[in-house]
C-alpha cells in the first residue's frame, strides 16, 4: 500500500488508467496566476544561485506571519523542515497523537529518537487532559493541526493548556499546520499567536497554494537554539530559485486568497452534507479540504479498486496508525468534480 495519496503516477504505470485524484488534498483553484506572471518575468534569476539566505523569502513569510525574519527557517517542502527538526532537536523520545500523517514516525526514526503514540478519542477529538496524564520521559509531543487525516481543528485553549504543560517540564510541541489556511480566521488561532518558545509551527505552500510539484515548507519558532541548529544542518540552496519566487509571489496575492478561503467555507459544508446522505457510510465533519469516511458494509481496497473503475482514485486510509480496513479520505475539489465523484459513490455502494 502506498504510505501517502497522489501516487497517480504508479497506478498509470501499473494499469493504464487515467483516474481524478481525490487522493491527495490540493487547492482546485490551481496555481496562481500571479505565480505564473512572475516565473516568466524573473525566468533569467534561474541562471544564477538562490539567495543562500534566503532573505527576501523569509521576510515575505514573516510580513505574512506578522514576526520576524529571525523567526523563519525555510525547507525543499514541509517535509525537509520536519526531518531538519527531528535531527536537530536534542531529545530521545517523540510523542505522536495519531491517527495522522506518517513521516512524523518516519523523521523521528531517521532521527535517532524512539517514538510512542497518543490515540485520538473515538470521534477523533483530543482529550488533552489524558494526553498530559499520557506524557512521562517524551520530549517532544507532535500534532497535527488541523489533524490530517481526520480533518479536526484542536482550538487555541487546548493547544496553549498543552504547551504551557510541557514548558514546564521542559518539553518541546512540534506542530504541523500545513491546512491551518483553510480554517476560518486561522491567524487568531494558530498555535504560532502564543509566542511560547517551546513551540515549533511547520507549514507548508503545497495545499492552500496548490503547489506540490514546487518544494517549499517552513518553520515559525520563536526558539533561536533549535532555529541555529537547523540552519547548520541544512544543505546550502535546498530551496530552488522557483520556489523562492513562489513563495515571494503568492504570499501576497490577496485576491486569489481571498477566493479560495470563500471556496471551501462553502464546499466543505455541502460536500459533508452530501456524503452524509449515503446510509452505508459515516462521516467525520471536517474542518479543512478532505473528509475522512468510515465504510460500514465494504474495506478500503475493495472500495478504491471499485472507485477507480469509476475514474477516481481515493486515498486508502487503513494504514494511518489506529485506523482500521474501513476507513477512507476524499479530498474537497470544485463542485463539478465533487459531483462526480458524488455520482460515482452512488454507483458504488448501492
Amino acid at each position: 500500500m502506498d504510505l501517502h495519496g497522489g501516487n497517480i503516477y504508479k497506478l498509470k504505470r501499473d494499469s493504464g488508467i487515467d483516474v481524478l485524484d481525490y487522493s491527495s488534498n490540493i487547492n482546485p483553484l490551481g496555481v496562481p496566476n500571479s505565480f505564473r506572471k512572475a516565473v516568466i518575468e524573473n525566468f533569467e534569476s534561474l541562471e544564477k544561485y538562490p539567495d543562500i539566505d534566503y532573505t527576501e523569502l523569509r521576510v515575505a513569510i514573516a510580513n505574512y506571519n506578522n514576526c520576524s525574519i529571525e523567526n523563519v527557517v525555510v525547507g525543499n517542502g514541509a517535509t525537509e523542515v520536519l526531518f531538519l527538526y527531528m535531527k536537530a532537536i536534542e531529545c530521545k523520545k517523540i510523542l505522536i497523537v495519531a491517527p495522522t500523517f506518517a513521516e512524523y514516525e518516519r523523521a523521528a526514526r531517521a532521527g535517532g529518537k524512539d517514538v510512542t503514540f497518543f490515540p485520538l478519542n473515538k470521534d477523533f477529538s483530543l482529550n488533552e487532559d489524558k494526553l498530559l496524564e499520557f506524557i512521562t520521559d517524551e520530549d517532544v509531543v507532535v500534532i497535527c493541526n488541523p489533524n490530517n487525516p481526520t480533518g479536526k481543528f484542536q482550538d487555541l485553549e487546548k493547544i496553549k493548556k498543552i504547551a504551557d504543560f510541557l514548558e514546564k517540564k521542559n518539553k518541546k510541541l512540534f506542530i504541523d499546520e500545513a491546512f491551518i489556511e483553510f480554517i476560518e480566521r486561522w491567524k487568531d488561532k494558530t498555535a504560532f499567536s502564543l509566542k511560547n518558545k517551546n513551540i515549533f509551527i511547520l507549514r507548508a505552500l503545497t495545499k492552500f497554494f496548490a503547489l506540490p510539484g514546487v518544494r517549499l515548507g517552513y518553520g515559525l519558532t520563536y526558539d533561536k537554539i533549535i532555529l541555529n541548529r537547523i540552519k547548520n544542518i541544512r544543505e546550502p540552496w535546498s530551496v530552488n530559485g522557483i520556489a523562492e519566487i513562489a513563495g515571494k509571489t503568492m504570499l501576497l496575492d490577496t485576491s486569489y486568497i481571498h477566493e479560495t478561503e470563500n471556496w471551501i467555507k462553502k464546499e466543505k459544508i455541502w460536500f459533508y452534507e452530501e456524503l452524509r446522505k449515503f446510509e452505508n457510510i459515516e462521516v467525520t465533519p471536517t474542518e479543512t479540504n478532505f473528509v475522512l469516511v468510515k465504510l460500514l458494509n465494504d474495506n478500503a481496497k475493495s472500495f478504491r479498486k471499485k472507485m477507480i473503475e469509476n475514474g477516481i482514485l481515493v486515498r486508502d486510509a487503513s494504514n494511518f496508525m489506529f485506523l482500521d480496513e474501513s476507513y477512507i479520505r476524499l479530498a474537497i475539489k470544485d463542485r463539478k468534480k465533487n459531483e462526480r465523484v458524488l455520482e460515482a459513490l452512488r454507483r458504488v455502494l448501492r
